[in-house]
Formats: structure tokens, C-alpha cells, sequence
């Protein structure tokens, strides 16, 4: 719902390049599950609509990584850059695939690799095996993105194992900072005041109005997916809220887009995608929080009374 929202608005009411909406509307599905996950550590929220949100999430970021692989193939066909049919439509679809079943071998080939090991030796391994995954990915022209989520899957599922999670964690810090910061390197705050692809205004403009449509479209996608299912009354009301970090996924893909396409396109779309991400980063985490909170899935921790010391009575004098 969030793409259809910022696609409807840049596409119908703004009239902009279909490319340029395509995109922007397939990385509008995405979620940071960084912050939410953080936000659920740092109340130590449980329950069903943890749960619930937990899975939403990582979906979140599955259906927008093949919703951008659909959509740059219509902005590279567009651009004409690829002619045929087989070439924006069947490829991606089939590369798409094969990084899926790809990512699932390496995380069953994860799972035999980490018999009778020790806890350094698990991080070696599982860092070596991630680093083998990118390297084929990279050789073969295609984004590892998708195919690392799958092999965390096929792992996880296969293993149960959840002490290589909090290995990782404790892993990545410095990797996520560097991400952010080259990033931020890359982000021209004076192109926000640049003219739109269509020229009728603003990059701007069309990042607020992205910014808004995006959390009324999560809202409501989550609203009418929760009804579906048949969730209960705190779920459907509070699962939009939680959904609306945005922000490492994100920023990734813009990032590959203003490769791929280049030009004023691939630059005007990581300009609005970075300026909202600082946005949702700075309003999401308390979003969350506030879910959390109204899901009933935590209780705040009482604020300690401040109490005086009783004064001893002096005895009358005699």
C-alpha cells in the first residue's frame, strides 16, 4: 500500500517520468529493522504483536527488493538501455531466483561448516562464507541483498540457532557506521532545491509529500492486512505505527539505482531517499516505541518516588 500511495501521488497527481515513480514507489515498501529491533531490546517488548512485527519486517524488506528489481527493469527500459522483452522482464525474474536459491546453498553449506566449532571459529566462518556469497554475487553481476536474507532463512530454519545472531551484532556496529557515513558522503543537501525531473518544482516538494504519503500507505496497508488476517484489535490499530522506520535497505538501493541509472534520475531519487530516511530515523524509533506501548507489549518501568527522611520529634522541653 505504501508503494501504491507514492506511485498514485508522484505518477497521477504529480505527473512525473514513470521510471522515476516506479522506483521511488518499490523502495517505499521498505522497513529498517535495525531501529525496530533495537526499540523491542530496549523496552524488552513480548508478545504476539512483537512477534507479528518481527515477521512483517524482514518481509517488508523481501517484497521491496523484488519490487525494485521489477521497477529498474522498467526504468532501464525506459531509458532504452535493454530492448527486449527477455531482457527487462524474464532476466530479473530469473536472476532474482537464482540469488534466492543461491543464498539458500550457502546457508545450508553454513550449517556444515559450523560442526564441533568454537564461538571465534563461528565468526570466522560465518563472515568468510558471507564475504564467498558477495564475491560470487559481484562476479556474476547481480546484488547479494536478497540472497543474504535467504541464507539467514535457510539457516535459521534449518538450525534454530540464534547465538550466531548476537555474534553478528556484535560484528557489524563499525560495518553500519562506515554504510551511514559513506552515505552521508554522498548526500548533496543543495539538490533538494534542485527542480524535480519534470521541472514543475522541488526535489524538495515531492520528499515531503513522499514522506507523508509513505506513512499513510504503511498505515493503511497494515490496517487492512491485519483485518484480513483476522488480528486482533491492538495489532491492527498499532502495527502501521511500528512500520514506519526507513532507512538501511532503503538507502542500499537508492545507492545501486543512482549507479545503475546514472543521470538525474538515479541522483534525484538517493536525494529524496536520503533526506526522508533522516526524517523517518529521527520520528520511527518513537513511532515504534509509542506501538509497542499502545499493543500493551511492554510496560514502562515505574519512575522511583523521591522520599523525604523522616525528621525525629523533639521531646518537649521540660
Amino acid at each position: 500500500m505504501a508503494s501504491v500511495f507514492v506511485f498514485v501521488l508522484t505518477y497521477f497527481a504529480l505527473g512525473l517520468d514513470l521510471a522515476f515513480c516506479a522506483v521511488l514507489a518499490a523502495l517505499a515498501s521498505a522497513t529498517a529493522p535495525a531501529s525496530t529491533v533495537m526499540t523491542i531490546r530496549q523496552t524488552g517488548a513480548k508478545g504476539d504483536f512483537v512477534e507479528t512485527l518481527l515477521q512483517i519486517v524482514a518481509l517488508d524488506d523481501v517484497v521491496s527488493l523484488v519490487a525494485y528489481s521489477i521497477a529498474i527493469s522498467i526504468a532501464l527500459a525506459g531509458s532504452g538501455n535493454r530492448g527486449s522483452s527477455f531482457e527487462t522482464i524474464i532476466k530479473p525474474i530469473l536472476a532474482n531466483l537464482f540469488v534466492l536459491a543461491l543464498g539458500g546453498f550457502f546457508g545450508f553449506l553454513l550449517k556444515l561448516l559450523f560442526r564441533k566449532r568454537s564461538t571465534d571459529n563461528r565468526l570466522i566462518v560465518s563472515l568468510a562464507t558471507l564475504f564467498a556469497f558477495c564475491g560470487v554475487c559481484a562476479l556474476l553481476g547481480v546484488s547479494p541483498l536478497l540472497g543474504c536474507m535467504s541464507m539467514g532463512m535457510v539457516y535459521i530454519n534449518f538450525t534454530g540457532d540464534d547465538l550466531l545472531f548476537a555474534q553478528l551484532a556484535s560484528f557489524s556496529p563499525p560495518i553500519l557506521l562506515l554504510f551511514f557515513v559513506r552515505s552521508g558522503l554522498c548526500f548533496d543537501l543543495g539538490a533538494l532545491f534542485s527542480a524535480s525531473p519534470d521541472g514543475s518544482g522541488s526535489l524538495l516538494t515531492i520528499g515531503i509529500l513522499y514522506f507523508f504519503a509513505r506513512i499513510i500507505g504503511k498505515y493503511a496497508g497494515a490496517w487492512l492486512g491485519c483485518r484480513t488476517a483476522g488480528l486482533s484489535q491492538p495489532v491492527c490499530r498499532c502495527l502501521g505505527l511500528a512500520l514506519i522506520p526507513q532507512a538501511g535497505v532503503s538507502i542500499g538501493l537508492a545507492a545501486l539505482c543512482a549507479r545503475t541509472l546514472g543521470g538525474g534520475i538515479g541522483s534525484d531519487l538517493y536525494t529524496i531517499i536520503m533526506a526522508s530516511s533522516v526524517l523517518y530515523e529521527l520520528i520511527g524509533p518513537g513511532c515504534a516505541k509509542l506501538a509497542l506501548y499502545l499493543s500493551h507489549s511492554y510496560t514502562p518501568a515505574p519512575k522511583p518516588e523521591h522520599r523525604t527522611a523522616a525528621v525525629p520529634e523533639l521531646a518537649p522541653n521540660s
